[in-house]
Formats: structure tokens, C-alpha cells, sequence
């Protein structure tokens, strides 16, 4: 099986500092983990909420989710907080699984309803009772994760260019849906046999 990805990611208009992240990390035997997190507000502060949560599954990758993010929420406990999303696939298993905190938006191109949701909160204050999401994936299937710095009339089914290699897609995503005055974070996963 082939993993295809892509991440394109800028700060808010003016700033030189991003509080988005990304984190894309490999595990034994057949694992993946994909996360996109959004240090609350802007700038340097925002940052060190981000860089913070992706040290933590950075150096835990094929944690059970859950604890993951108990991990996270302590860690960045003191600074402004972050949100964020997490997708863990079992790549042998076609597997996925998703836990969200916040905003993070999440869409899959696939012909079986794949619908993520998050819950209210912030990691670093505010840590509700967690909710994951166990799916089965199709390959081919294409999953989208994004920050609130992407326009909320993003559709991805409705997008005619949700075909292209997943590096184009995501910087296509974000030349047409990133907002100027937010930091910006689109990243694309599609898994071929």
C-alpha cells in the first residue's frame, strides 16, 4: 500500500509565526498518525500551544488515541491551549479512528459516510470526555483535515479538483479557501493499494 499526503500551511497575514501545526508520524506494524492542531489565538504564544501538543505525538506515535490526548492536555496545560483532531489508521487493517477537541474541520472523499465529530473544548484547559470514532476506509479514500483558517463553505465533495495528488490538493485547498487574517493548516491523506 502506497500513502499519498500532502500539508500546506501559512501564517495569518502579517504575522512571521504560525499557531497551526501539523504532525504526520509512522508506527509499528502498520500504523499512521495525522494530526492538525491550532494554538488558540496568533502568533508566538499560539505557536508554543502547537509546537507543545505535536512534541507529545511526536514522540508517542501508536499511543491509544485517548491517552494521547490526556498526554497533550497536560503537557500544554499553562500555555493558551490548543484544538485539535487526530487520525489513527491501522493501514494494513483499513482501519481509521478520530478523536477531536475544537474546531479542527475533518471530510472524506468516500462512497460510505465517513463524518467526524469533534468535541467542544480546548486541550490544554478544557478537556471534555473524550468520544473516538472507529471507521472502516476504502483506498482511495481521501481525508482532509483543516484549521479553522479554512473557509467554512469548503465542501470537499463538491470540490472538482479532489482527484489531484494529495500535495496539489492541499495547496490548492489553501490558495482558494485560507483565510488571510487566520493561520492556516490543510493537510491530505489518500491510502492506494
Amino acid at each position: 500500500m502506497q500513502v499519498d499526503w500532502g500539508a500546506a500551511l501559512r501564517p495569518k497575514l502579517g504575522q512571521s509565526v504560525s499557531g497551526d501545526t501539523y504532525v504526520l508520524e509512522t508506527f509499528e506494524p502498520h500504523g499512521l498518525q495525522v494530526a492538525v492542531i491550532d494554538g488558540l489565538g496568533g502568533g508566538v504564544h499560539a505557536s508554543a500551544a502547537s509546537l507543545g501538543a505535536a512534541a507529545v505525538l511526536r514522540a508517542k506515535p501508536g499511543n491509544d488515541p485517548l491517552t494521547l490526548f490526556k498526554q497533550v492536555h497536560t503537557a500544554i496545560h499553562g500555555t493558551r491551549g490548543a484544538v485539535m483532531a487526530l487520525l489513527t489508521f491501522d493501514l494494513l487493517a483499513r482501519h481509521v479512528s478520530f478523536v477531536g477537541v475544537g474546531n479542527i474541520g475533518v471530510q472524506v472523499d468516500s462512497q460510505a459516510p465517513i463524518k467526524p465529530i469533534s468535541k467542544n473544548g480546548i486541550v490544554g484547559h478544557r478537556l471534555p470526555t473524550l468520544l473516538r470514532l472507529d471507521y472502516t476506509y476504502n483506498f482511495g479514500n481521501t481525508f482532509v483535515l483543516y484549521s479553522d483558517g479554512v473557509e467554512n463553505n469548503f465542501q470537499l465533495d463538491a470540490y472538482v479538483e479532489r482527484h489531484r495528488p494529495s500535495q496539489q490538493l492541499a495547496d490548492l485547498i489553501l490558495a482558494k479557501y485560507g483565510k488571510a487574517n487566520d493561520d492556516v493548516t490543510v493537510v491530505v491523506i489518500r491510502i492506494t493499494e
